[in-house]
């Protein structure tokens, strides 16, 4: 009988420790700290619900303190500058080079996001582009090099 006990209390404490040590992994990675807005290269994972597939040069975009933007379409090197209140954001002043591109869809949809976006919200190492209508149009990763 106190075999049986002695039993039943080991087993409760191993899943007890199984419990907390994979519960402390989960939290560790939720609770990694919103990576800034500027000076970080974002690449680009999805527009309008769609995976950004790699054709000639990986899409993403950079965001510089002094208010100007730079990136690469997928193809087209694009710049312009940008204008952030909290969460709110515009570009303004968006051009682009003009080389022949295997792949234009991606660079139109990076297009038609920069054009479309009205808010963004930056969770850890991810950020999301939201439409007038609060819906999600882009997402992109940090990156480090």
């Amino acid at each position: 009988m106190i075999k049986n006990i002695n039993l039943l209390v080991l087993g409760f404490l191993s899943l007890f420790f199984v419990a907390c040590s994979s519960n402390t992994n989960v939290q560790k990675e939720q609770l990694k700290p919103n990576v800034s807005l500027t000076n970080t290269y974002w690449k680009a994972i999805s527009f309008f619900d769609k995976e950004v597939k790699v054709f000639r040069k990986e899409a993403h975009i950079k965001f510089q303190k002094d208010g100007r933007v730079i990136g690469n379409l997928g193809c087209n090197n694009f710049f312009g500058q940008f204008n952030q209140n909290g969460e709110n954001i515009k570009f303004s002043k968006v051009a682009s080079t003009k080389m022949m591109c295997p792949n234009i869809k991606t660079e139109d949809a990076f297009a038609k996001v920069l054009s479309g976006v009205k808010t963004f919200k930056i969770k850890g190492e991810s950020m999301s582009f939201f439409d007038k209508e609060n819906k999600e149009i882009a997402t992109f990763k940090a990156v480090y090099f």
